[in-house]
């Protein structure tokens, strides 16, 4: 159960990607980011009001201080991207949010099965296939230091989320999307950025932080009862259902290596699961 809250994570972040991508491109980022957030903060005062959560102090502060921390991790992620391209921040991040906690996990003890160690490695491989995407890469060095920064960042994000209880239930996750409206908000008002979007992309904005929210609010159910490292493999995988939506719906180009890719996170994500 706890690595199908993760590959249902993927699935509902990968959603929000694609909402994003589209607002994006049209807005500023971080203007799209901010109303997302209030969309995921709306969601997950839903989610507390049916889902029993006991306060507790840590609780609340992990929450808080993972919505900081992945809040920065996205700025660094867009800065790789506006700097450089996605050619460089893509694979760097994706390795980095799999990777990372996976490793942590290790250190901490965990120790998946033959089948799940197979299939992280074949989910992980294929993640970094299908983001892929052959462009004009400049700016290597700054694209190359803030992908990693990004990387290590949501690496962070994922251990504190790790250390909260089961019994706090979405109250991490409310207090995650409250302290990143809020750092955004902050953000935007110190750079004289627009905080909320056109109207006319509002309601894909807000469609993109509901799904993030829910994506968030699974993949913390996740790692509360389940081994991080295999939790954060099944929930680092939404850039596939991003590229996914992104060729059924905007006719982007799906490469042969991509389709590939794919197949194999699909496999691994099944092996991770059945072990």
């Amino acid at each position: 159960m706890p690595v199908l809250l993760g590959a249902l994570a993927s699935v509902m972040i990968g959603v929000s990607d694609y909402f994003g991508r589209y607002s994006s491109r049209r807005a500023h980022a971080m203007t799209t980011v901010g109303t997302a957030l209030v969309g995921g903060l709306g969601i997950t005062m839903v989610l507390l009001a049916l889902v029993p959560s006991a306060i507790t102090a840590a609780d609340l502060l992990l929450g808080a201080a993972s919505g900081v921390v992945i809040a920065i991790a996205l700025s660094c992620m867009w800065h790789s991207l506006a700097v450089s391209s996605s050619a460089i921040a893509s694979p760097i991040v994706a390795a980095f949010t799999a990777l990372g906690p996976l490793t942590y996990g290790l250190a901490t003890g965990e120790r998946p099965t033959l089948a799940a160690n197979i299939g992280i490695g074949v989910a992980v491989a294929g993640l970094l296939v299908a983001v892929i995407v052959p462009q004009t890469v400049t700016n290597v060095g700054a694209g190359i230091a803030y992908a990693v920064l990004g990387g290590l960042a949501f690496t962070a994000t994922i251990v504190l989320l790790d250390r909260t209880s089961v019994d706090s239930g979405m109250w991490p996750a409310a207090t995650q999307r409250a302290a990143a409206l809020a750092f955004m908000l902050m953000i935007t008002r110190t750079r004289r950025i627009p905080q909320i979007v056109p109207r006319s992309l509002r309601l894909a904005a807000l469609a993109g932080g509901i799904a993030g929210g829910l994506g968030m609010a699974s993949f913390i159910a996740g790692v509360q009862r389940g081994p991080v490292g295999e939790v954060s493999v099944a929930g680092s995988l939404y850039p596939v259902v991003t590229i996914a939506l992104a060729v059924v719906f905007d006719d982007d180009t799906l490469r042969w290596w991509q389709a590939v890719g794919i197949a194999a996170v699909l496999v691994g994500t099944t092996l991770i699961t059945v072990g």
